[in-house]
């Protein structure tokens, strides 16, 4: 014999039906609830859902129908199979009985073992409904994730080339700057010769000078040089900077794995960044003791503290707090990172760790930090997650395998 478990809601204003169905019901091991209005069974439902309802079609106050009709409106109810009951005398319309959403219906007198029957195949119906849905959310879960991974391959692939092909000229670039900025130095020399032979000049030899000296403006030039190259300096630090973005974006470090207490790399990303929050922002540390150490990329791991800690830093206008906890939980490392700043929307959460993706101004960042930080901690076989309310600030938990 088949094996029943559920809570059956049986509606109907016929005291005997009742007894009659919730008598044959309990005998198989359901649990029964009963109502006699279609009211009732709204809140009898509110209260608790049950995982089949057996409708009369004629009741008091609201009829069959309509109750139905008032379930499947409702998305915590629609899911519920409805059964309508119905008498062989009565009228009963059986396409609008599945228009409005009913899976069945039965008829009175009740025959015992074709109402156990349709009640076993809908239960076991919608269970295996709610099983194909799961796996079908794991299954989109899963494939999200693949998908990321792919992107983030090829993204590593793209970076690690763009790299290196930025990198050569962007070195001559860097060499050739700090060249002029030291040739332009030992010019400003030969000016300042030149000046004082000008003084001896006489008044035609001075005429004819400061002639080709406004005919080529040189003097607006000589001032503008210094300020180019290090326009120019600055951007080739920038883009050698970018560079080695890309090369951490592309994994193609050769660190090793070593045993390590984390909470060193997060004191080392916070020494990295004190410039930038001290005096502003107050850092809250709350780390448990004897916390474990675990193998990891200690550089690595600094190098994703960084970039969620700058961020954090980033995220707060004037004065406010980013408080850092670590524990201990089972057989994983939790690291939490929660900031006070102005928070993101959902649209932002679910994005932040897409490569190159920021909502910083033009030069304020490259949209790597987060996708590089995702990489890293899932090279640690961890996992990330984000919280943020708008207005209220950003929390980041990391799990690390111990």
């Amino acid at each position: 014999m088949m094996e029943n478990s559920g809570v059956i809601l049986i509606a109907d204003d016929n005291e005997n039906n009742l007894r009659v169905l919730s008598t044959m019901l309990r005998s198989s091991d359901y649990n029964v609830r009963i109502a006699k209005n279609g009211l009732q069974v709204l809140s009898s439902v509110a209260i608790s859902k049950p995982d089949l309802i057996l409708l009369d079609i004629h009741m008091p106050e609201m009829d069959g129908y309509q109750t139905c009709i008032k379930l499947k409106e409702n998305l915590d109810y629609k899911d519920i199979p409805v059964i309508f009951i119905s008498a062989l005398t009565e009228t009963f319309n059986k396409v609008h009985a599945f228009n409005i959403g009913a899976v069945d219906y039965i008829t009175k007198p009740f025959q015992v073992e074709e109402v156990k029957l349709r009640i076993q195949t809908h239960l076991l119906l919608r269970k295996r409904t709610q099983e194909l849905e799961n796996a079908l959310g794991e299954i989109k879960r899963v494939q999200t994730k693949l998908i990321f991974s792919e992107k983030m391959a090829s993204l590593g692939i793209l970076s690690a080339g763009i790299a290196h092909e930025i990198n050569n000229p962007i070195n001559f670039v860097y060499a050739g700057i700090n060249s002029l900025i030291k040739n332009f130095s030992e010019l400003e020399k030969g000016l300042q010769a030149l000046n004082l032979l000008f003084q001896t000049f006489d008044e035609n030899q001075k005429d004819a000078f400061m002639e080709i000296f406004e005919k080529y403006n040189l003097e607006k030039r000589i001032k503008n040089i210094p300020q180019l190259a290090e326009d120019i300096k600055t951007g080739a630090v920038r883009t050698t900077e970018i560079v080695k973005g890309l090369k951490l974006f592309a994994r193609s470090d050769k660190e090793e794995k070593v045993v390590a207490n984390v909470s060193e790399s997060v004191e080392t990303a916070l020494l990295l960044l004190k410039n930038q929050y001290k005096n502003r922002i107050d850092v809250v540390k709350d780390f448990a003791e004897d916390l474990p150490e675990i193998k990891s990329y200690p550089g690595q791991l600094t190098q994703a503290f960084v970039n969620i800690i700058h961020n954090a830093i980033d995220a707060i206008e004037g004065k406010g707090t980013i408080s850092i906890s670590l524990e201990k939980c089972e057989n994983k490392l939790k690291i939490t990172i929660a900031d006070s700043g102005k928070g993101m929307s959902q649209e932002l959460i679910a994005r932040i760790f897409d490569p190159f993706f920021t909502t910083k101004s033009v030069g304020g960042g490259m949209g790597l930090g987060l996708a590089i930080t995702h990489g890293i901690i899932e090279k640690h076989n961890g996992t990330i997650q984000v919280r943020s309310i708008e207005d209220e600030g950003t929390t980041f938990e990391i799990m690390l395998p111990i």
